[in-house]
């Protein structure tokens, strides 16, 4: 479950593979049950927590868009629902959405083999990849997804302004900068304000 997720948050949110493990999942269960509670199936705000520049080492927060279910059929909210339920089944509900048996935070590389060892599968048993391809060197498990996004997107004519605004935390996390409002209450409100814009990108691209 933590490797399917891990692939389809990075892929249709356009993350890099370590900024996945910032999942916050008490934020996370509280945007799918008020979605839930309107019957708005349409996205899931995935939110993101980390210690940004310039910032004084307080943590701060991020929402990226994700369409509730993308051109192609798949149902991102459904598969959401299915990963807070099982961790549910843990007793997890806050802290990491991605975390170690110890409880320690995960990291992008121990899910590497899980996904690897399936796309060696793929090029086995489809001409998907080529046979030639070594597939542990050609892809990286920490820019693959984030590539795959802006690949998709821009062969589906996503205007490159709204590729950067899906983007845009990771710019400002290393700029030091502060161009969004970050206290959670305000955060989901403004991306509320501007959805369906900012899920363009998974819903018609993937």
């Amino acid at each position: 479950m933590y490797s399917v997720m891990f692939l389809l948050v990075s892929t249709l949110g356009g993350m890099r593979g370590y900024e996945v493990m910032w999942t916050d999942l008490a934020a996370l269960r509280y945007d799918v049950r008020y979605a839930k509670q309107r019957g708005d199936y349409t996205g899931v705000a995935w939110p993101i927590v980390g210690r940004f520049k310039a910032r004084n080492g307080v943590l701060d927060n991020y929402i990226i868009p994700i369409a509730g279910t993308t051109k192609s059929g798949l149902k991102f909210f459904k598969w959401t629902e299915r990963f807070i339920s099982r961790l549910e089944l843990e007793g997890m509900e806050n802290g990491w959405a991605f975390r170690r048996p110890d409880g320690t935070r995960a990291k992008a590389a121990d899910y590497r083999a899980n996904i690897f060892q399936k796309l060696e599968e793929l090029q086995a048993t489809t001409n998907l990849i080529e046979d030639e391809c070594n597939i542990w060197d050609a892809f990286g498990i920490q820019r693959s997804g984030r590539r795959c996004f802006v690949a998709a997107c821009t062969n589906a004519n996503i205007p490159k302004h709204i590729i950067e605004l899906q983007c845009r935390w990771s710019t400002d996390r290393a700029n030091g900068e502060r161009t969004v409002v970050r206290t959670m209450i305000h955060n989901y409100s403004e991306i509320r304000n501007i959805k369906y814009s900012l899920l363009r990108p998974s819903s018609k691209a993937f």
